[in-house]
């Protein structure tokens, strides 16, 4: 498996693309990133796009799936509460932005992921663990020697738990599941800034 990704010009999220067997592609998280090149690559090289996996419901995450899905088909990945709130411009927090237009996810094609579920993309076991704390929808991905954050874990500061529907206790009982998950040498891929390696759980803020 193949691993980059954009940075979204809305609050520098990430949009992570995996390169899988067969051509396969999966985005993790959909921001605003300009996705002409990314269209453009996948026509070049024979890759097509099967699933968007959402980490959480804030705008920064997920604000491009009915642009890009006007476009090109693929089923959506979220939890439960996730799909629920991305179609709520105040729960999404749209509603309270003024650098991007307020949205409501209209999308259809969406596949809900329960705790611990596990599907098999591409050749490669996708494993979905829900961490609420940050956000109420918020899960974690692991793919591999991969996890998939969001804004759960982020690289060298907190989590933020200072949005009105963050859960403090939700998000240390999230911590112990994702102890469960996280293997030294695995790579880390947050919701913004830079991936980084897995060495040892004192090592995280959290």
């Amino acid at each position: 498996m193949k691993v980059h990704h954009y940075v979204n010009p809305h609050r520098h999220s990430n949009s992570y693309v995996l390169e899988l067997a067969e051509g396969i592609v999966v985005l993790v998280d959909l921001g605003d990133f300009n996705t002409k090149p990314f269209l453009d690559w996948m026509q070049k090289n024979g890759k097509r796009l099967t699933h968007v996996i959402l980490t959480h419901e804030h705008a920064d995450h997920c604000c491009g799936v009915d642009a890009l899905g006007a476009q090109v088909p693929f089923q959506l990945i979220c939890s439960a509460r996730c799909e629920a709130n991305m179609r709520n411009s105040r729960q999404n927090f749209s509603f309270y932005l003024e650098e991007i237009p307020t949205f409501e996810i209209d999308y259809k094609n969406v596949l809900i992921v329960q705790h611990q579920e596990v599907l098999t993309i591409g050749g490669y076991e996708f494993y979905f663990t829900e961490t609420p704390g940050h956000s109420p929808g918020s899960m974690c991905v692991r793919v591999g020697d991969y996890l998939f954050t969001g804004d759960t874990i982020l690289n060298g500061v907190k989590s933020p738990l200072s949005f009105p529907h963050s859960n403090r206790e939700a998000y240390q009982l999230s911590v112990q599941n994702i102890k469960e998950i996280l293997t030294i040498g695995m790579t880390i891929c947050p919701g913004h800034d830079s991936s980084f390696e897995f060495e040892g759980f004192e090592e995280l803020a959290v």
